[in-house]
């Protein structure tokens, strides 16, 4: 649940705002590779909005060699209601459900999250933002699209140990042109979202949206806060040059690094770091990024110095918009289903 707050911190970053209007429906697809070829899957989603319900349903399978014979498919389904202030997660295959309580974040728990942060690790010695249009074009799914190019380079130096890391992303970008149904959509998702923050005792100002978000992303890369704020300015300039709903978003991402001596203690391992249950979104960020970077930089197969490296690439693209009009038992528990 604490994911909201990440979700209204960025909308608050990048402008976000609209009124409400009618029922939503968005179908998309992802594909991805994994990280260094691990993980690799593929899936299925549809999220449906109606004022303050929203149904959200994924499936998904491994399609590595390894883990597509031993793991299987999964289904599931959400269902959330700001209205009765619950939400109700089902398991499609077994036909039951359980339900747990929409809670209010305590009053000093955000404020103490951020007071826990920890003191930047590394500093950014090189950041490089920007966008193109490409003059691409291409009608996906139904959608004319063109196609932008975002570019991100980060090199950062750990201030402990002094390896170094360089990551590069880029995302090609397909949008389409907002039409009065795709507009309808992102206001009708803006409401729910709006009213769930409510829920959850989220009701921050702009400013203090925009300080959580530069927060956490600080969390997430271990640099400073100051840092990061230069860099969400530089990103919103170029970010303002794309036009459009996107339809389908291609990252890859590569990372490579230094090993360092002391980055890892012995007996642990990279996963080991990121194992425990995170407390917080900053926490979860956190973990995750200090994961990556110690199977980067900390890997005890290489020497210090050598470089480490890998990579991961996802695919995104939305299958279908709609703003027709939703039967209201959608957002109810479906006939059959037993709570657990």
């Amino acid at each position: 649940m604490r994911s909201i707050a990440l979700l209204i911190a960025g909308m608050f970053l990048l402008g976000v705002h609209g009124p409400a209007w009618g029922d939503a429906t968005i179908e998309s697809t992802i594909k991805s590779s994994g990280f260094k070829g691990m993980g690799a899957l593929e899936g299925a989603a549809t999220k449906r909005y109606q004022g303050e319900k929203m149904w959200d349903s994924s499936s998904s399978k491994f399609t590595g060699a390894i883990l597509s014979r031993i793991a299987g498919g999964s289904e599931s389904a959400t269902v959330t209601r700001v209205d009765k202030g619950v939400y109700w997660v089902l398991d499609p295959k077994n036909k039951t459900y359980t339900e747990r309580p929409i809670e209010a974040f305590k009053k000093d728990e955000t404020g103490k999250e951020r007071q826990e942060q920890e003191k930047p690790k590394v500093r950014v010695t090189k950041s490089e933002f920007s966008v193109k249009k490409t003059g691409a074009s291409e009608t996906i799914n139904g959608f004319p699209c063109e196609e932008y190019l975002v570019t991100w380079l980060l090199e950062m130096e750990d201030l402990e140990t002094k390896a170094k890391s360089r990551s590069t992303m880029t995302q090609n970008l397909w949008t389409t042109p907002e039409t009065a149904t795709i507009r309808k959509v992102q206001a009708e998702e803006r409401t729910f979202h709006k009213a769930y923050a409510q829920k959850l005792g989220l009701q921050i100002s702009p400013e203090e949206a925009k300080q959580m978000g530069i927060e956490t992303f600080a969390a997430m890369s271990g640099a400073s806060k100051q840092e990061i704020e230069k860099g969400f300015a530089k990103v919103r300039e170029e970010m303002a040059k794309i036009k459009g709903y996107p339809i389908r978003t291609v990252v890859n991402w590569s990372v490579e690094g230094e090993k360092a001596a002391t980055a890892q203690k012995e007996g642990s391992t990279p996963g080991e770091s990121s194992s425990e249950t995170p407390k917080s979104v900053g926490g979860f960020l956190s973990g995750l990024s200090k994961g990556i970077t110690q199977k980067v930089m900390g890997d005890k197969g290489s020497a210090p110095g050598q470089k480490e490296g890998g990579s991961f690439s996802s695919t995104y693209e939305v299958k279908a918009i709609s703003a027709d009009s939703i039967p209201a038992d959608v957002f109810e528990i479906p006939s059959g289903f037993s709570k657990k």
